[in-house]
């Protein structure tokens, strides 16, 4: 079955731009043909075999595992003849292939010259483009700045230590294990001799190290600091509050006088260690901050605009990771934290919108990103009023009927800003229920267990004007297993349903292509084509519903 290699909207209306060449050494015709389309308004697709070009006609090549083993020898050969030139390596992989193992040790084993980074399908377009445009960005180097071979070999190497990091990522299933993996790939293979990464407080006023890695005696604290009447924020405290990545060149005898004594004593214990350099980095997923990662080196010139760009890109990759291990350990768990929350806002474009057509909306789902498209239905208001004030508002971007019921109307709706559903949803939590109506949004949630749920409060404090948390329970229940989704989906079905769904995929009527048509299945059953597409239909609709509606295993307290 093919895999689903991109998701989120699509670049429309964009105007084509002199980009890179990009060679697709992809083997399945379905997915190279998508990575055509989808990279051709900005970038030259190379139609070409790997031993066919050289390595001056192309700036990347995108390839996967089959083309890899197939064309492996070709693909070595034109990696080894750019030299310095450098040309980068994608390797589109399977989701399904990450399971298990080290990753990187895999790749370099079945192919020594190695990759320059993997993503993950299916993946969002915007990944793909930034992905692109980091690998890139070392191309357009090592191709003008030939001369500072000593610089380029140093990023370089921050871009193989970064790419360590991200691959290490894979597989985490904790946040403690997600730091302590970053930290020990960063400070291991250099040029780093010093890593750590600090968390806010639960007051969110100062930051604590929650994890440390390196050959030197640890630093001075990362909060502020007082003098006198004057406040002395560190560098790390300011990555934190103004989420940027920040860094300092500390030379030794350049005049720096420190008039607070704990400044002082940190440029002290930089000398000690030999230390030139430090970077900020805030973690954050969206508009939410985890905490901020310290790199710290003994060589000189470093964190130019280009490395810490790199930098800041593996600050979102591990907030990124975090949330993603924080909203998985919630489904695996045996037990979670319901709260119930009433928000209100007036500048809030869903709230506003509800106010002004004086409409009840609830929440159904949320699909894709780069905006995230939400389906409501109108429980109570005119739909069609709702979507012609979405229509008019220029907070939302996308808005349509889906279609009428006589359980109300389903609309589309994308918003310009983040959205309540996402702002919940960054901070950690699952929405159960979100209704919002002309007085604001009610909102149930999960959180783990032992989740924070002082610090989604003032997440969500910091957005909005008036946040209550009006309940909160534990709620008791065991991780939904295959069992349980097998047993639903066969409640659900026909006998009827049942046998056409399994005549269909013993037939091969999935397969791409198809291996029997609709009309082959029909008469090997003995119905007409008709009734077979109504069954098919109906027993696909029951089993991708059970798929994406909630199927409740467990109980409350």
């Amino acid at each position: 079955m093919t895999d689903r290699l991109l998701v989120g909207r699509s670049a429309s209306g964009a105007t084509r731009q002199q980009g890179a060449r990009i060679l697709l050494a992809v083997s399945r015709d379905e997915n190279r043909s998508l990575l055509a389309k989808t990279l051709d308004s900005d970038h030259e697709i190379v139609d070409a075999r790997p031993e066919d070009v050289s390595p001056e006609e192309v700036d990347l090549c995108i390839l996967d595992p089959q083309a890899l083993a197939r064309d492996g020898e070709a693909l070595g050969a034109l990696k080894d003849r750019a030299g310095p030139l450098h040309l980068p390596f994608l390797l589109v992989v399977p989701e399904r292939n990450l399971n298990g193992g080290d990753v990187w040790r895999q790749i370099t084993a079945q192919f020594p010259p190695g990759v320059d980074d993997l993503i993950r399908t299916p993946v969002s377009k915007a990944e793909l483009r930034g992905r692109l445009q980091s690998l890139l960005r070392v191309r357009r180097q090592s191709a003008s700045l030939g001369e500072q071979r000593e610089r380029l070999d140093r990023l370089n190497h921050v871009n193989s230590v970064i790419r360590e990091a991200n691959a290490a990522l894979v597989g985490a299933k904790s946040r403690d294990e997600v730091e302590e993996r970053v930290c020990t790939r960063l400070s291991n293979a250099g040029p780093y001799c010093y890593v750590r990464i600090c968390e806010p407080r639960a007051t969110r006023d100062a930051l604590t190290v929650s994890t440390k890695v390196g050959n030197l005696v640890d630093p001075p604290d990362p909060q502020p600091t007082t003098n006198g009447d004057r406040s002395q924020a560190t560098a790390a405290w300011r990555s934190f509050t103004d989420r940027k990545t920040l860094s300092t060149g500390l030379n030794p005898g350049d005049g720096t006088e420190f008039d607070d004594e704990t400044a002082a004593a940190w440029r002290e214990w930089a000398d000690s260690g030999s230390v030139r350099g430090f970077a900020c980095v805030p973690i954050r997923y969206r508009d939410t901050v985890y905490g901020v990662l310290e790199v710290y080196t003994r060589e000189t010139d470093a964190f130019d605009e280009e490395e810490q760009s790199v930098l800041d890109e593996l600050g979102q990759t591990i907030g990124h990771t975090i949330n993603a291990v924080e909203s998985k350990r919630l489904l695996l768990t045996n037990g979670a934290t319901e709260i119930e929350l009433r928000i209100a806002d007036a500048d809030d474009a869903l709230l506003g919108l509800a106010a002004a057509a004086d409409a009840e909306l609830r929440l159904e789902g949320v699909t894709g990103s780069d905006p995230s498209v939400e389906y409501f239905t109108v429980l109570d208001g005119d739909g069609d009023d709702v979507v012609e004030r979405a229509a008019d508002s220029s907070a939302v971007v996308r808005q349509r009927i889906v279609r009428e019921g006589d359980d109300g109307t389903l609309v589309q709706l994308a918003f310009e800003t983040e959205s309540v559903a996402e702002a919940l949803t960054d901070l950690g939590t699952t929405v159960d229920t979100l209704v919002v109506d002309e007085r604001g949004a009610t909102a149930v949630a999960l959180l783990p267990r032992d989740g924070d749920v002082g610090s989604c409060m003032r997440g969500l404090r910091e957005r909005y004007d008036d946040v209550q948390l009006r309940s909160r329970r534990q709620v008791e229940r065991r991780p939904l297993t295959d069992e349980d989704f097998v047993t639903a989906v066969e409640s659900d079905l026909t006998d009827r349903q049942r046998n056409v769904l399994k005549a269909a995929y013993l037939a091969g009527y999935f397969d791409q292509p198809r291996e029997s048509s609709g009309k082959d299945v029909a008469t090997s059953l003995g119905i007409s084509s008709a009734t077979f597409h109504q069954h098919i239909r109906a027993g696909e609709m029951k089993l991708v519903s059970k798929l994406f509606d909630k199927i409740t295993v467990g109980s409350t307290t």
